[in-house]
């Protein structure tokens, strides 16, 4: 370590480095020193925290280190307490506290933010901020606690995770990005506040986007107001100006940042004139020419005693977050499609997998049926950290064939707000519409409406025979070329599944459920969906719901066995058992070890992602037991539970066909109505099988692809055989094809795996923006909305009010308690089980035909869907009161 004699740094301090302030006190000190108006700061270094840590702590808290297991939530969650107790207890070194104490001492009045600023944070690609605690508002004589634990917040449970996930030390700070500076700065109480992007986000045009509101950011932020925008050319003229009504504001009220109400003048007024748009304008391009890229600027104008307006800089970084792609396109990707079909965080290895053949099947060979000649060879997925997204061109252009009716809100959900009125107004095309159809019928028969579940059933009944020949396989006893010849004909054998699903899904169930819908609202006011959620749940023959009654059976079992449950119960984690250890826990009783080997038999091909990396529930009996062990606390019985939804439907089913006989044209109206729900029925059990299915393909391919991997690693070649699924499948392959072998690219090869592995395990549990256009993500506007309530898509009726519980892994699921309202990501099958402890449903992803919706209305759980940052934005322990009626939570 550096042997120095200052702690302090001054923020105007020339030649700072990060390793000395951190990323973010670095950004503002360059700020700073070129002459931009910056809120009065000084740093604690990085060297402060490292020689406060190695002088006193580094041996303690290297020991906790080597006592973590990071793959046992338990085991990390109670090194990482144990670490920050002792840097809060353990007094500072005299000089240090005498140092940083005199600095305090000098201050002026005022209240001041006290943020972490890590060496890891702000990096290129780097996910590291908002892990790390920040302070705000705190008077100068607490300033000093606050920066031990800012200090403390190095070792949450999240960074530690992700610096052990990114394989960033954690405490060698002069050889690695770690270590941590502390930012003090005064606070700037705003009258006006806002952001400004010298690119637009939204369509990557060189355009300066400037949003403001009275008060503090904050309310821009929390989505408390939706602000005024104003978009400008670079010469400062005025392209767009929109003057939102803004009721309430944040402002620094006594130390505390206080939402008041906003005087009647101002609230539709403006909040800036044209001078303040001019200096902003020209301190933008200042910025961005200073740095050399687009800028996301946070700046606050404050109202002094003379009452002049000056505008200081928050922050200005790069616009969120230009991709290092250097090959730019102009088309506008939407991971929104994505969220309804492939929704998790995403190896190379399954991005070829499965993306080529919604390529070439789905959307190329579908789009040649159909004659779409504009998207028949059109790129139509991108991998973006560890996410896909969907071509929104091509999107748009499928759904340019649909009748103006079927543009739902749900669907229009994949585009930008701005293109959702163009969308939505589109003319229909119905003569190219009829035309498609009538080639499908000549060109490809199966893909007609009345035909295409029949062919569906009749190919998956095929495939199981074929799944069972394979089941019998020795695949280590295999050369490599016969591995590589039984890799194809599974893969072939699954190209029907794609080339059926791209009717079923994509048009015949979101067509019929659209029109059934519509025609609900329209004739009988169904305005909160419980008619449609009645008509469509307890249908017949849905693998996802018989897969939860047969948890239920087997939670059945262990409940009435208090022998075999309280030995589970007094389990913690039962992932730590081993093969004989769990073998003989499940054999403690025998009509439960049959039960449970039935069910692995019949569902050990899911998994709780679709993502093949990640092991089955054949590999992985002990999640298995795990949920089991959730759903014995509850004495919810699902066989009864699924017979009073089939009691329900046909009972919902006999009230709207009465109530549509009654009106004008009644008769044909019912019979057109009984038809096409016929059709919406078998098309949402449809979407829900195919899955069930997809789990069988993608369980085999999974397999044959391990043993790829394990045959690499055997000859050196990779370290492990998980590396195996960061690679693409060419680069695999070639490994197992002599021509295509270039034994030169081996040494590289590891290179590239951990960069992929760090991309992939850093947005593993975070989603990036929705969109994606010439290099720059970005996100809707915030809704307006009052100070309490959260909009979304409505996707399940009814009303509940409960507690929340924010699950952001398949992991804390055994944290659920009964009747909590679950708050997540997005769900997959292997979530549902759950489904019957829940109270209600909050997604950040999907719409009506979402998983989660579709289970939600088969149990009547209310539930919202397409709620952003909603992992975020609740926390676990709430009181909520969630409708699915409208789309609206509210915070009590």
């Amino acid at each position: 370590m550096a042997n120095i004699n200052k702690y302090v740094l001054d923020l105007k301090e020339k030649n700072l480095m990060i390793e000395k302030s951190g990323g973010k006190a670095l950004n503002l000190s360059k700020l700073s020193s070129a002459g931009f108006n910056i809120p009065p700061a000084f740093i604690v270094s990085v060297d402060t925290y490292d020689f406060f840590i190695k002088k006193e702590l580094k041996g303690k808290i290297s020991k906790i280190l080597d006592s973590i297991d990071f793959n046992d939530e338990n085991s990390l969650k109670k090194g990482c307490s144990s670490i920050r107790n002792i840097i809060k207890s353990e007094e500072l070194p005299n000089d240090l506290f005498l140092e940083i104490n005199n600095k305090i001492k000098d201050l002026p009045d005022g209240y001041y933010a006290v943020r972490s600023s890590a060496v890891a944070e702000d990096l290129e690609d780097a996910s590291f901020a908002g892990q790390l605690d920040s302070f705000l508002n705190i008077k100068p004589e607490d300033i000093l606690e606050k920066v031990i634990d800012c200090w403390a917040s190095y070792w949450n449970d999240r960074a530690v995770k992700y610096r052990h996930d990114s394989s960033i030390g954690h405490l060698d700070t002069e050889l690695t990005a770690a270590g941590i500076a502390v930012l003090v700065q005064k606070m700037v109480n705003a009258y006006i506040s806002g952001v400004t992007f010298t690119a637009n986000p939204v369509n990557g045009s060189e355009d300066i986007v400037i949003e403001s509101t009275w008060g503090l950011g904050e309310a821009i932020a929390s989505g408390i107001v939706t602000p005024d925008i104003f978009v400008l050319n670079r010469e400062g003229i005025v392209l767009e100006k929109n003057i939102k009504i803004k009721e309430k504001g944040y402002f620094l009220k006594n130390g505390e940042n206080t939402l008041v109400s906003i005087d009647k003048e101002n609230r539709e007024k403006s909040s800036l004139n044209d001078n303040i748009l001019k200096k902003i304008l020209k301190t933008a391009m200042e910025l961005e020419e200073f740095f050399g890229v687009p800028q996301d600027i946070e700046w606050a104008i404050e109202h002094d005693e003379t009452n002049t307006q000056d505008i200081y800089i928050l922050q200005s970084r790069p616009v969120t977050t230009l991709t290092n792609n250097s090959k730019k396109d102009d088309i506008l990707w939407t991971r929104a499609y994505g969220d309804e079909y492939w929704a998790d965080a995403t190896t190379p290895l399954f991005y070829d997998v499965m993306g080529k053949m919604l390529t070439d099947y789905v959307n190329h060979e579908g789009a040649k049926i159909m004659g779409y000649k504009e998207i028949t060879n059109t790129k139509l997925l991108k991998l973006h950290k560890s996410r896909v997204y969907f071509n929104s061109w091509v999107l748009e252009k499928a759904f340019s064939y649909y009748p103006k009716f079927a543009r739902s809100k749900e669907l229009l959900n994949y585009f930008p707000l701005e293109d959702q009125g163009r969308i939505s107004d589109y003319p229909s095309i119905l003569h190219k519409t009829l035309i498609s159809q009538v080639l499908v019928a000549i060109r490809d028969s199966d893909g007609m409406m009345h035909k295409t579940d029949k062919a569906y059933r009749k190919w998956a009944k095929g495939f199981m025979k074929k799944c069972e020949y394979f089941d019998k396989t020795e695949l280590n006893a295999l050369s490599d070329a016969a591995l590589l010849s039984l890799y194809n004909d599974i893969e072939t054998s699954g190209i029907k599944h794609y080339q059926l699903i791209r009717y079923g899904m994509v048009s015949h169930s979101i067509a019929t459920n659209l029109m059934i819908k519509n025609w609900l609202v329209e004739w009988l006011d169904d305005n909160d969906g419980s008619f449609y959620a009645g008509l469509i749940s307890g249908l017949d023959d849905n693998k996802t719901v018989e897969m939860n009654i047969k948890f239920s059976d087997l939670a059945k079992i262990l409940r009435k066995d208090s022998r075999l449950l309280a030995k589970i119960n007094s389990i913690d984690d039962l992932s730590t058992l081993g093969k004989v250890e769990l073998n003989e826990l499940i054999s403690f009783n025998k009509n439960f070890r049959k039960c449970f080997d039935d069910f692995i038999a019949r569902y050990g091909h899911r998994s709780n992602t679709r993502e093949i990396l990640y092991p089955r529930w054949k590999e992985d009996k002990a999640y298995v037991l795990g949920v089991i062990k959730l759903l014995s606390s509850s004495d919810l019985d699902l066989r009864k539970k699924e017979s009073e939804s089939h009691y329900n439907r046909f009972k919902t089913e006999k009230e709207v066909f009465k109530k549509i006989k009654k009106l004008k044209g009644g008769f044909f109206k019912v019979r057109l109505f009984k038809i096409v729900l016929n059709l919406a029925q078998t098309y949402l059990t449809f979407r829900e099988n195919q899955r069930f299915y997809l789990d069988h393909l993608l369980f085999r391919q999974r397999l044959m692809l391990m043993e790829m991997g394990r045959r690499l690693t055997e000859r050196e070649i990779i370290d492990e055989v998980d590396n195996a699924f960061f690679l693409y499948e060419k680069e695999l392959f070639s490994f197992f094809n002599k021509k295509e072998l270039n034994e030169s690219d081996i040494p590289k090869l590891s290179d590239e795996i951990l960069k992929r592995k760090k991309e992939f395990y850093r947005y593993k549990s975070s989603l990036p923006p929705k969109f994606l256009k010439n290099g720059i993500e970005f996100d809707d506007t915030v809704m307006e909305y009052d100070q309490n309530a959260i909009y979304g898509a409505a996707a399940s009726p009814g009303t509940f009010k409960g507690i929340a519980r924010v699950v952001e892994s398949i992991e804390e699921l055994s944290k659920l308690e009964e009747n909590e309202i679950l708050i997540t990501s997005n769900t997959d099958p292997a979530w549902t089980a759950v489904f019957s402890k829940i109270g209600g449903l909050i997604t950040e992803t999907g719409g009506i035909l979402s998983h989660g919706a579709v289970i939600s209305r088969e149990y009547r759980i209310p539930a919202v869907t397409a709620v952003k940052g909603a992992t975020s934005i609740f926390k676990t322990g709430e009181e909520l009161v969630i409708d699915g009626n409208e789309g609206v939570i509210y915070k009590k």
